[in-house]
């Protein structure tokens, strides 16, 4: 018996939507994707000021899940922008790292003592420099620090 009616283009419809929907939840991110994640805010989300940038950052992206991460900078350039340091925009330095060409805007969160696990509560500071980060395949998937 065939189905009749609207039923099957629903189907096929609903099949097509929900179906890549359903792979994205079950895939891990990679290590660029995850890159972007802990170290990439742009345009640069708003806060009064650094600290409580950090204290709402740092959880947001998932870096207090667990523990508190001890020390994380997050870049405010657009992805493209910090992709470009592993090719054109970088220049080689050591093994798989590179120095960006030009500085950017930074703000850096530190662990501001006490408790180890959440709540965590972070100092934060803004400055512009150039980054060194590693690359693998010409993306970034490591921040390895500002210089």
């Amino acid at each position: 018996m065939a189905l009749k009616g609207p039923r099957p283009a629903l189907l096929l419809l609903l099949l097509v939507v929900l179906l890549p929907a359903c792979l994205a939840l079950g895939r891990r991110e990679t290590r660029h994707e995850k890159f972007h994640r802990q170290h990439v805010d742009f345009p640069k989300t708003s806060a009064p000021d650094a600290r409580r940038y950090c204290n709402l950052l740092m959880p947001r992206r998932n870096l207090t899940a667990d523990a508190c991460k001890p020390t994380n900078t997050f870049i405010h350039v657009g992805p493209a922008e910090v992709d470009s340091v592993c090719r054109s925009g970088g220049t080689p330095s050591t093994e798989n790292y590179y120095d960006s060409n030009v500085p950017f805007e930074l703000t850096t969160c530190r662990l501001a003592g006490g408790a180890q696990r959440p709540p965590c509560n972070y100092r934060g500071r803004t400055s512009t420099q150039r980054i060194r980060v590693a690359c693998v395949g010409g993306l970034p998937v490591h921040y390895k620090t500002q210089i």
